[in-house]
């Protein structure tokens, strides 16, 4: 007994519906669209497997197993995208952990040593801590500046800890004295505790 030709139209449509979904399978995003695509191509495949019972069953089977390694497929790549976002995002939590850890570390300034600053005449400084040793003690400023009007030289410094988890800042102006030294008018700080 010979088989029937097998009813080709479904099993074609599944087959076409299959391939695109097997190509787009491995595309991030679009693949979730090719997950829908797989589904229906299987569906397809089935109902022409289904309808070809007792004919050759060919191309059914074909476009049967394409949609459902394009499934497969989808699913594969869906899991290495999301372990590669996941390894990147713990990544950047840990570049950014160091980078706070570093910039703690790099702020020496506590609320004693801001405490125990000795703030001088408003204009002129003069009984205010003396600028010399707070860099060798607290590293470099963030910032410095100066600016001069006729004999007035002003010095505004700041150290703060910029990209720490919890900011932290120390902004000081020192008055430049006849003697070249650097004389505390005015301070201010933030994030001390």
């Amino acid at each position: 007994m010979e088989k029937k030709k097998e009813s080709k139209v479904l099993a074609i449509i599944a087959l076409i519906i299959g391939i695109l979904a097997l190509i787009l399978s491995w595309v991030p995003i679009v693949n979730n669209f090719a997950a829908v695509l797989a589904v229906v191509s299987a569906i397809l495949g089935l109902i022409a497997i289904i309808m070809n019972r007792k004919n050759k069953k060919t191309l059914s089977i074909v476009s049967f197993v394409i949609s459902v390694l394009a499934f497969i497929i989808v699913l594969a790549t869906q899991s290495m995208y999301s372990n590669a976002i996941d390894s990147v995002g713990k990544k950047v939590n840990s570049d950014i952990s160091s980078s706070q850890k570093k910039a703690d570390e790099n702020f020496k300034w506590a609320k004693t040593d801001y405490d125990a600053l000795v703030v001088g005449d408003t204009m002129t400084g003069a009984g205010g801590t003396n600028y010399d040793g707070l860099e060798a003690k607290f590293g470099t400023p963030s910032d410095s500046n100066e600016s001069s009007s006729g004999d007035y030289t002003v010095k505004d410094v700041s150290w703060n800890n910029m990209g720490a988890s919890k900011y932290k800042s120390i902004s000081l102006t020192f008055v430049k004295q006849a003697d070249g030294n650097w004389l505390l008018s005015h301070k201010y700080q933030s994030g001390l505790e």
